[in-house]
């Protein structure tokens, strides 16, 4: 919330509770681990606000059984606020509302377990939690300042995820005070998800948390006219950020309101459609007791679900926006695409998709995951869909063996060039490289349509604009077991670079941090040498490149038996100024297009601030020729 403003029950509830019971005695999961797929669950902000009691929750959780909820995998039951009390105990601890819910969280927490359920409450990182203080109420239902001593009632309650609100605060000390609630529930002695309800993104979320609101709170309109964002609004506003979830950290555009008063049914399917292409959390907050079946077909949509909990746990994007008609794609473990065709427009239009535009060649299989059938090998789809309607589709793909780009696997003791990664297959371990938009920004054309950035520099191909969760694959031969020198040349204009390497899915390395030029800023032609000692293999293996850390350039890696020859700062290769050209076309770090700068006697960096950019990274490409630079505004 935001506060501005019977199938084998039995047996499944005996074995969730030994299991449950064995908590205590079980080693515990790393914070990165608790949900490596979006969590699923029901909240009761959309549909109770403030107006929770004992009864009604523990009706939810029956409910949540006896209709299939559970057992299709929404697993949490969290409360959201006004749970507690507006006093604190004797002891300085948080207490439940003796009024509404009388027998304590301990004991409500018992009942959900006993269901085979997790547990969820909602607290605040001000003075008051959203609800308290909008009503003016006099409370200490914050847990500023509490942070350890509510981590440790929360473990003691039995607490399974903790929501995190943003009321009754200091907003100079978002950061902070996230952090130390982040710390104490990592130390009070039970696993518990932890998501950020701040209502906005920011960069140091995911080093902290699960998941995090990434948008204002949601009502129930496609386009708001109230307070609130819109469903549209949300899906819209998350889409911006579908490169930073990965398996234990989501963005969350908040809770359904499927099932609710206010959306149609189109659109209450299209906000199923794209929270399961968006891999977001799903959290259910309507009125399950008393669920039609129409609304009931929706949570329980196996194929929907499938895409949304699959393991690769990439975020699904909008690939192209025609006039409102919309495609989102989204990768899939086994080497399926996901594909979300949504229709933004308040009129019945058709929505299509040519299968080649999404980087796949020919005829391919297509389930509809709405309409539970397949439609046959085919190479495009042209859909007719109502006002603020969606389909769902997943491309079932077969398997095309990866190939070496040379051939034959590169040779171990040896150099490899790093754009000479593998030729890309189809289907789970085919995969040969993650690039974070399908346009090569640099200046080569060695390797067209992978759409990996390849510059050209005095030592030949390199590859570039590097960042964070992306990363190459090389098919090698190791010649014996043993330990080798690793050097590979690399380049950076800040001190936030870094990558690892790994071999079969295993690091061979830690994270090796990347030089920062020694001048200039936006220097990405001082090349260093950065060495490692690894431990490889005899035989055929996959090697990974992983970025871990934006931005950075790298030329190559080279593997020796002893002692490498390189050394440490080498010799610098320079490109023309920016300073050679006087205007250039300005890019997003995503590759849209943004504007056009005039340098106008000025450095890039400054020409930018002057004509209104923000801080951040962006890419300048000169208008009169194809000179291409990052710049970073600080």
């Amino acid at each position: 919330m935001f506060g501005l403003n019977k199938k084998n029950g039995r047996k499944f509830g005996v074995l969730a509770s030994l299991a449950l019971a064995g908590l205590a005695s079980q080693a515990f999961a790393s914070a990165d681990t608790l949900v490596l797929t979006p969590p699923l669950g029901w909240n009761s902000w959309n549909v109770f606000h403030e107006n929770i009691n004992e009864k009604q929750i523990q009706e939810i959780a029956d409910a949540m059984v006896e209709s299939g909820l559970r057992d299709a995998g929404y697993v949490f039951l969290n409360l959201d606020d006004n749970w507690m009390d507006t006093k604190r105990d004797a002891q300085g601890n948080l207490q439940n509302n003796p009024k509404t819910f009388p027998s304590g969280m301990k004991a409500i927490a018992d009942y959900v377990h006993k269901k085979g359920l997790k547990f969820g409450l909602y607290g605040d990182r001000g003075k008051r939690t959203c609800h308290h203080y909008n009503s003016n109420w006099q409370s200490e239902s914050g847990s500023n300042g509490h942070e350890v001593q509510d981590a440790k009632k929360l473990a003691e309650w039995g607490v399974d995820y903790w929501k995190y609100d943003n009321c009754d605060s200091d907003p100079r000390t978002q950061e902070k005070d996230y952090t130390a609630m982040s710390n104490a529930l990592r130390n009070s002695g039970r696993d518990i998800v932890f998501s950020i309800c701040m209502w906005e993104y920011k960069d140091w979320m995911p080093k902290i948390a699960n998941l995090w609101r990434t948008t204002f709170d949601i009502g129930p309109e496609w386009i708001s006219t109230s307070w609130y964002r819109g469903v549209y609004e949300i899906i819209d506003a998350n889409n911006k950020y579908w490169q930073i979830a990965k398996p234990g950290h989501w963005n969350d555009p908040d809770m359904l309101e499927v099932g609710n008063r206010g959306l149609s049914y189109e659109e209450q399917r299209s906000q199923m459609t794209m929270w399961s292409i968006m891999a977001a959390p799903i959290m259910i907050s309507s009125d399950v007791r008393n669920m039609s079946n129409e609304t009931k077909e929706l949570y329980l949509n196996k194929d929907m679900i499938a895409i949304n909990q699959d393991s690769l746990g990439v975020q699904g994007h909008r690939i192209s926006d025609k006039n409102g008609k919309q495609v989102w794609t989204k990768p899939l473990k086994n080497g399926d695409i996901a594909v979300a065709l949504l229709n933004n427009n308040n009129s019945t239009q058709t929505v299509e998709c040519n299968f080649k535009d999404i980087g796949v060649e020919g005829e391919v299989e297509v389930r509809d995951a709405w309409k539970k059938k397949d439609l046959g090998p085919v190479s495009s789809v042209s859909i007719e869909l109502p006002a603020h309607g969606s389909a769902l589709l997943r491309l079932v793909l077969k398997p095309v063996p990866r190939e070496p780009f040379k051939g034959k696997p590169l040779d171990i003791p040896g150099k490899i060039e790093v754009e000479d990664f593998d030729v890309n297959g189809v289907g789970q371990g085919n995969t040969t490289y993650n690039e974070s938009d399908t346009e090569n920004h640099g200046d080569s054309d060695y390797r067209p349509g992978t759409g990996v950035d390849l510059y050209k520099k005095a030592t030949g191909v390199i590859v570039g604009y590097n960042q964070a969760g992306e990363w190459l694959e090389y098919t090698v031969k190791v010649a014996s077991t043993g330990t080798y020198a690793m050097n590979a040349s690399v380049a950076s204009a800040n001190s936030t670079s870094s990558f690892k390497l790994s071999m079969d899915g295993k690091d061979i390395t830690e994270e090796i941090a990347v030089p920062a030029a020694s001048e200039g800023e936006d220097n990405y032609d001082e090349y260093n040498i950065v060495k490692a000692d690894v431990k490889l293999t005899e035989g055929e293996h996959i090697l990974r490149f992983t970025v871990t850390g934006d931005w950075m350039d790298i030329d190559w890696i080279k593997f020796c038996e002893e002692t490498c020859d390189e050394k440490v700062g080498l010799a610098k290769t320079r490109l023309t100024s920016f300073e050679s050209e006087n205007s250039y076309n300005v890019f997003s770090a995503t590759g849209k297009h943004l504007g056009r700068v005039d340098l106008n006697g000025a450095s890039m960096p400054q020409a930018l601030k002057n004509a209104g950019y923000a801080r951040g990274t962006y890419m300048v490409r000169s208008v009169k020729g194809n000179q291409i630079q990052r710049v970073n505004v600080r």
